[in-house]
């Protein structure tokens, strides 16, 4: 018995020996070939770090226990939504309006009676020295449902932030850092147990 044989498939050669859909494959090509040339690819945009420091914040019940049994609340920087647009002349001049939304996750500790997570996270820009160019600070208080100790929250409209360009600067030249925002002992507790 002969092996049974699946079906042929045009080829190339084949499909273009057609003249109407061969002509209508190439003005399509050259359609995308034409829409490509006109546009360049857009500036980037500014890096953006979760500073390490500051990545996460394990806040203490009021006193001198650092044992799990006294901790209010943690906090973790688990990433951000960005974006950037441009508002230039032709000389490259004008303004970058840089767009993010941080997203934390904040876990309830045996100590909590308030059921909530009370902190406040940073978002700085500096420049590629590192010299801060602008700093805010944002206080969050997050919720915690009955029974569910964990929250992954992620701001729902991103912060806006305007920067100024000169001729020839680009998102490039400047960094955002992300960053809770953690007291003398919490930055040593975390640097200690990182």
């Amino acid at each position: 018995m002969a092996p049974t044989r699946s079906p042929k498939r045009p080829t190339a050669k084949a499909f273009f020996s057609h003249p109407f859909v061969g002509l209508a494959v190439l003005s399509i090509s050259l359609g995308l070939a034409a829409c490509a040339s006109d546009k360049t690819p857009p500036p980037p945009c500014p890096e953006i770090l979760i500073a390490a420091d500051g990545a996460k914040l394990t806040r203490f019940k009021p006193g001198p226990g650092t044992d799990i049994i006294d901790v209010l609340h943690e906090e973790e920087l688990t990433g951000f939504a960005q974006g950037c647009e441009y508002d230039i002349d032709k000389t490259g001049a004008g303004t970058l309006t840089v767009l993010v939304a941080p997203t934390i996750m904040s876990s309830r500790g045996p100590a909590n009676q308030s059921n909530d997570a009370d902190f406040e996270y940073i978002i700085a820009i500096t420049d590629l020295q590192k010299t801060i160019l602008k700093k805010y600070r944002y206080p969050l208080v997050l919720p915690y449902q009955k029974d569910v100790p964990r929250i992954i929250w992620q701001r729902p409209e991103p912060h806006a932030y305007v920067l100024p360009l000169s001729a020839g600067q680009t998102g490039e030249n400047f960094l955002v850092y992300i960053s809770l925002q953690l007291n003398r002992s919490e930055l040593e507790y975390q640097r200690k147990n990182r």
